[in-house]
């Protein structure tokens, strides 16, 4: 089974510093608003170039974990294995097989009371599924109440979606924020009658990753992993001389 583990995803928002580099080179993409003012009586201009894309969740990974409660280690672990039966009979209903899916160990934790006697064991077994067909796994997650319904004790976790081709994405971004801000430096000197030149300094913002038709941002940038439907926005900082 692929495996894309979240951490992965994490990894490539670091990966996205390595690219700011590129912002002083890159002018060919399409933009959205900017906001734009002169510096004092100098001779540059500085731009704050924004762009958005929407994008979809290509990966999703779901996990969930079911227990039992016996007197003894050895009275639980049966009707741990029984529960087991349930949910591999559920994986085959939704159409996965057992090479779709990972099973942890078994998990034993003591239960005590208050005057530190031992009152049972409760035995958990954790279950995750990864799969590039995010609609569909989504509807798995949904229906594993149905476990519930059968007497399992299923604790089912929110999917987390995932776009795998974030480094790719972000310097699409960099391109389409970086054009932006030319093509209004160049407008804004166009109307005093000067051009522009070489970039002076630039720097980009962070990256907001967040559900489709949010408007939440932050300023340590955002990165949604619940939703399948996401949109993409990124500012870039660029001082330019003027000719």
């Amino acid at each position: 089974m692929n495996q894309l583990s979240s951490n992965q995803y994490r990894s490539s928002l670091v990966a996205a510093s390595a690219i700011l580099g590129i912002v002083l080179l890159i002018c060919t993409l399409i933009g959205a608003r900017t906001l734009v003012k002169i510096k004092g009586l100098g001779n540059t201009i500085r731009v704050t170039g924004a762009a958005s894309k929407p994008i979809k969740s290509d990966y999703a990974i779901w996990s969930g974990s079911f227990s039992v409660n016996g007197a003894t280690v050895e009275e639980a672990y049966p009707l741990l294995e029984i529960d087991l039966k349930k949910i591999t009979a559920f994986m085959k209903k939704q159409n996965l097989d057992s090479g779709d899916f990972d099973i942890s160990p078994v998990n034993i934790i003591t239960n005590y009371n208050r005057e530190l006697q031992i009152v049972n064991f409760t035995l958990s077994r954790a279950i995750q599924v990864e799969m590039a067909d995010v609609d569909r796994l989504g509807k798995i997650s949904e229906s594993a109440s149905e476990l519930i319904k059968e007497g399992v004790m299923f604790e089912s976790r929110s999917p987390q979606y995932i776009v795998s081709e974030l480094d790719t994405l972000k310097v699409e971004m960099i391109q389409a924020a970086t054009e932006n801000a030319k093509i209004r430096a160049e407008e804004l000197a166009r109307t005093t009658g000067n051009s522009i030149g070489a970039p002076r300094t630039a720097s980009i913002g962070v990256f907001q990753i967040r559900p489709r038709h949010s408007q939440e941002v932050s300023s340590y940038g955002i990165s949604d992993i619940s939703s399948i439907e996401k949109e993409i926005v990124l500012t870039v900082h660029i001082e330019f001389l003027i000719d």
